[in-house]
């Protein structure tokens, strides 16, 4: 009767060493592929990754994120978006270009959404690009 118990656990150990490695194969394998990579992000989600993107240092991918939620019509990525394009390489490096009309006409887009933000960093933004009488600076 012992060595058949012997026998059991031996067995149950086995088993469970195997069961232990296979769950592991599977858990790498879904961490190399992951399932969601083709899921379509929501605007939000993307502003997320871009602040993410920002914390990390990686000005590009947060432009991009930027760029994505903002067109979908994310008014705080607007907002963000426009401040980001107004200073540029000052506070992002030669990542993010300047572009002052840009950054108006994303600023524009927020505070039309009802963004308090955007209307005063429009009126900031006026200040800094009066152009000469009867011109205007961004068409």
């Amino acid at each position: 009767m012992p060595s058949e118990l012997n026998l059991m656990t031996g067995l149950s150990l086995r088993f469970r060493v195997l069961l232990s490695g296979v769950l592991l194969l599977v858990a790498a394998l879904s961490a190399a592929h992951p399932s969601d990579a083709g899921v379509e992000l929501q605007a939000e989600q993307r502003f997320q990754l871009a602040l993410e993107a920002q914390a990390d240092r990686d000005y590009r991918t947060m432009l991009v994120q930027l760029r994505q939620a903002a067109t979908e019509g994310h008014a705080e990525a607007q907002e963000m978006l426009g401040m980001v394009l107004l200073t540029g390489p000052t506070l992002y490096g030669t990542a993010v270009k300047a572009d002052r009309c840009e950054a108006g006409a994303w600023m524009r887009r927020a505070a039309m959404q009802g963004s308090e933000t955007a209307k005063v960093q429009l009126t900031f933004l006026n200040r800094l690009r009066a152009s000469p009488a009867g011109k205007r600076a961004c068409e």
